[in-house]
């Protein structure tokens, strides 16, 4: 079937919306820790945000 959405598809579509929104507050909370130079906790959010990101891509991927 061609054109149908399933329960996966759907599934991939929630997980690309939470990864969404775990690199955008990841994003702030880097941009926040280098303006109060915490240098630590910016390394840390700067990888949970390109890890969030990269699993996104792969939903992305895995829908289209």
């Amino acid at each position: 079937m061609q054109g149908t959405i399933s329960a996966r598809t759907l599934d991939y579509f929630g997980l690309l919306v939470a990864a969404s929104i775990v690199a955008l507050c990841s994003a702030g909370v880097t941009a926040i820790c280098i303006r109060f130079e915490q240098r630590a906790l910016a390394w840390f959010f700067a990888a949970a945000f390109f890890g969030s990101a990269l699993f996104g891509v792969y939903c992305l991927w895995m829908l289209l």
